[in-house]
């Protein structure tokens, strides 16, 4: 790699909603050079590396007096020794040799639209297509370590494709939206995935093994009689203590974790009751299991009382084998709809977490909970994020819509409404047939005094032209009445 180098970059100063620029000197690599010399770069760093790149351009275009940067593209970019990037300063005359090297053809072509072939010109949706090539050929000379899966690969596609449509509805509108789109990397143990329906043979099969091996044990006992009965006195006391045996413990132990794969991987709550009745009785947790299970198939029980065995039953938990513990714990708290209960649910969440894939199922009902118990604490900006995570993991259409309804929500009801309205456009893009989601972007619109009228009618006629019946849905006709909105035929008012 070659040496080190100084050079005039942007210093980018956050300050609410705008941004101040300043020049300092750096020292570091063009992003470019520097990237080939990182061949087998992990996984990790490279989505930090993207992120950064989209969220200085995000501050960029903050700024008041120079809000476009116009030359968006892997040899603008300086990358230091600690790792952070900054957009190289075009103005000092330190940078005219790079600012002519961006200017040939050769370069100009690869980050700029064939119908601007010159950088005659700034605009946001400029930047967004240099973005968007610039994240493609970052992803094209490195070797990311472990290689991408799937879903990120499908992930960058998506994100490099709206960022390419430039001057199209579909493109990106600004940086903020490529940035939460870019994946997030967790080193994980993986959990292989297995169908429902093979989990429940397994588990009938572990449970005939199980069963045998009692058998066994049983015949065992008898061969052995004779010398038992000439044991000491002293260890026969200890027997009929009922004090458990480190084999009993084993067989607890076995028994337990049959109910909770049931549970957890089956879900027949009352084949698992079946196998803590074996123990419950001198096995404390199967009875505090018990009671979780009862709860979950209706039984209703005290909150006080569920609550008491929950805590218990956490209080028993291995360490090996814990996640398990934890997420039947979950379900249990999540049938008790409170506050605290919230709070013990965000506490083994983050547990369950730390070891658990991140695209598996298992995750996902785990986040499922946690948004949900985000919601009940008042923790609108949390929620929303699990949210946005929940939606990377959730193909079913019916499901992705509604999780867009909740993001909306929950960002407005923090006071992100620039972030409500980002999640909402991404929905109408996505669910073309959402009516729903439609009529929030038109209440988004109108609601805000900054936005001019002409954009709200603009998007109102719009959705007009796609499916007239969403003049008669009870939504819409609430806001036009609040905001004064009349329609005749093909014309559009909004009063205010």
């Amino acid at each position: 790699m070659a040496s080190k180098e100084e050079y005039d970059v942007l210093r980018l100063i956050e300050h609410g909603q705008t941004c101040y620029i300043s020049s300092e000197c750096v020292e570091g690599w063009i992003l470019a050079g520097w990237l080939k010399s990182q061949p087998g770069i992990p996984k990790g760093r490279l989505f930090a590396l993207i992120r950064d790149l989209t969220g200085q351009l995000g501050m960029l275009h903050k700024c008041r007096k120079k809000p476009c940067y116009q030359y968006v593209n892997p040899y603008s970019i300086v990358v230091t020794e600690e790792g952070r990037l900054y957009f190289l300063d075009l103005e000092a005359g330190s940078n005219e040799k790079q600012l002519k090297f961006m200017q040939k053809r050769a370069v100009r072509e690869c980050f700029l639209p064939a119908e601007e072939a010159y950088y005659q010109k700034a605009s946001t949706g400029l930047d967004i297509y240099g973005a968007g090539k610039t994240i493609q050929y970052i992803l094209a000379v490195t070797v990311p370590q472990p290689p991408l899966n799937r879903r990120e690969e499908r992930r960058f596609r998506n994100i490099i494709s709206k960022c390419l449509k430039y001057q199209s509805k579909l493109a990106y509108q600004n940086a903020a939206e490529i940035r939460r789109n870019i994946p997030q990397y967790r080193k994980k143990i993986r959990h292989s995935r297995i169908s429902r329906r093979k989990k429940a043979f397994m588990i009938g099969g572990a449970a005939l093994f199980l069963a045998a091996a009692w058998k066994l044990q049983d015949w065992i006992q008898m061969g052995r009689h004779q010398a038992v009965t000439q044991a000491s006195q002293e260890d026969l006391k200890t027997q009929e203590t009922g004090e458990p045996q480190e084999e009993l413990t084993e067989e607890y132990r076995s028994y337990m974790e049959l109910a909770m794969a049931y549970i957890l991987d089956v879900e027949d709550y009352e084949k698992s009751i079946r196998y803590l009745e074996k123990i419950k009785n001198d096995y404390t947790p199967a009875e505090d299991l018990q009671e979780v299970v009862e709860t979950l198939l209706g039984r209703r029980k005290e909150p006080a009382e569920l609550d008491k065995h929950l805590k218990a039953l956490e209080e028993a938990a291995p360490k090996e084998g814990r996640e398990r513990w934890y997420r039947c714990l979950i379900r249990g708290y999540g049938s008790l709809n409170t506050r605290r209960s919230s709070e013990s649910i965000l506490r083994l969440g983050k547990a369950c977490l730390d070891e658990l894939g991140e695209e598996s199922e298992e995750s996902k009902e785990v986040k499922e909970y946690m948004a949900s118990a985000c919601e009940r604490v008042e923790e609108s900006e949390e929620a929303a994020r699990i949210y946005e995570e929940l939606l990377e993991q959730t193909e079913d259409n019916g499901k992705r819509e509604e999780i867009y309804r909740k993001i909306i929500v929950l960002y407005e009801s923090c006071g992100q409404n620039d972030r409500a309205l980002d999640a909402c456009i991404r929905g109408v893009g996505e669910q073309t047939d959402s009516e729903g989601l439609k009529i929030m972007h038109i209440r988004l619109l109108c609601q805000d005094s900054a936005v001019d009228r002409g954009l709200c009618v603009q998007t109102i006629q719009g959705y007009i032209s796609q499916s007239r019946e969403i003049l008669e849905m009870e939504e819409f006709q609430k806001l036009q009445r609040e905001y004064e909105i009349q329609v005749e035929g093909d014309h559009v008012w909004v009063g205010r």
